[in-house]
């Protein structure tokens, strides 16, 4: 059994273990095509190698700071282990007034273990402010959303730095947000269904609110947002919200015909109208999945306060050492004198 922790703990595990680590990581960072989840594989090896290195090593137990550092240490690679394997990053954009739909994320990468229910995340989008200085510097994001169980909906506002924890799930507002159309789209002889077509994040493209849109009919259509009063103030402070004044649409079809349709009004297209209801704002989030990360802090904390510990033992003891050196020191050339 010893014989088997010692090779487990070999410092050649050790140095074969990073470097593999070391690679992963690189290749992890400059690829989307390698899924960073493989590097939980020489983590666990380090977290075995480290275990091995702890029940085989007297020292260690003879070192309580020592011992206490490597604990904290094996919690710590251990916990960034499991974080690799469950977690998830994701973006999505919300309509205002709409619920948010898992459907609607974009995922851009998940762990192997990833528990998976986004799905059971609900909440409603409300109001969207956005405080700019003149010179269209961004200042502080204003997104006010509800969350809950059914009869029991909390309602927070969250930014750029507040985020709002669902089900595991951290949401936190994004630069991207802009203006929506809502539609009604009447088929004929059917049901109408609302939708909403997002327009390009402003004031990013405040010169470029256009889009293309593909009707339910088939048909493609070009389609550009003009408001009657400026949204945007860059000579002075402003905030960006759901705009009060009247807009228009203009709409190009595929056979270069051009429609300006405004609040209200409809287009003819193929296999049905096309109504204009009104424009809200959009925001976009980032989503993570980290539950862990809280206790990775008090691995660190605990590794940390174990080497402050090791040096405490180990410094005193020298001082001492050489405070009674010197005090023999001195009592021999007393004695010689």
């Amino acid at each position: 059994m010893m014989s088997l922790l010692r090779k487990l703990a070999s410092l050649r595990l050790t140095l074969v273990a990073m470097f593999v680590l070391l690679i992963l990581v690189l290749i992890g960072s400059r690829s989307t095509t390698v899924d960073v989840s493989v590097t939980a594989i020489p983590l666990a090896v380090l977290s075995m190698n480290l275990l091995a290195a702890i029940l085989a090593n007297h020292t260690f137990r003879r070192q309580t700071g020592l011992l206490v550092f490597h604990v904290g240490l094996l919690l710590l690679i251990t916990i960034i282990g499991l974080s690799v394997l469950i977690r998830f990053d994701g973006h999505v954009e919300v309509l205002q007034g709409a619920s948010f739909d898992p459907r609607d994320v974009e995922v851009t990468a998940v762990g192997w273990l990833h528990p998976g229910h986004l799905d059971e995340v609900r909440f409603k989008q409300g109001d969207v402010q956005v405080e700019y200085l003149a010179g269209l510097t961004r200042q502080s994001t204003r997104s006010t959303i509800q969350h809950g169980a059914t009869g029991a909906m909390r309602t927070q506002t969250i930014g750029d730095r507040q985020a709002a924890e669902i089900n595991g799930y951290r949401f936190i507002t994004t630069p991207n947000k802009g203006f929506a159309l809502l539609m009604r789209w009447e088929p004929a002889g059917a049901e109408p269904v609302y939708g909403a077509i997002h327009f390009p994040s402003f004031p990013q493209y405040d010169w470029k609110q256009v889009t293309d849109w593909v009707a339910p009919s088939g048909q493609h259509l070009q389609m550009e947002l003009n408001f009657a009063e400026p949204v945007s103030r860059p000579d002075r402070s402003w905030v960006l919200e759901r705009p009060q004044s009247a807009f228009s649409v203009n709409t190009q079809t595929s056979d270069g015909t051009t429609l300006v349709v405004g609040k209200g009004g409809a287009l003819a297209l193929e296999g049905g109208m096309l109504r204009v209801v009104d424009v809200q704002m959009w925001i976009a989030y980032r989503i993570d999945y980290y539950p862990l990360l809280p206790w990775a802090l008090v691995a660190a904390l605990l590794a940390i306060g174990g080497l402050a510990l090791h040096f405490r033992e180990r410094y005193p003891a020298r001082q001492g050492a050489g405070r009674t050196r010197k005090e023999e020191a001195a009592d021999a050339c007393i004695a010689r004198a």
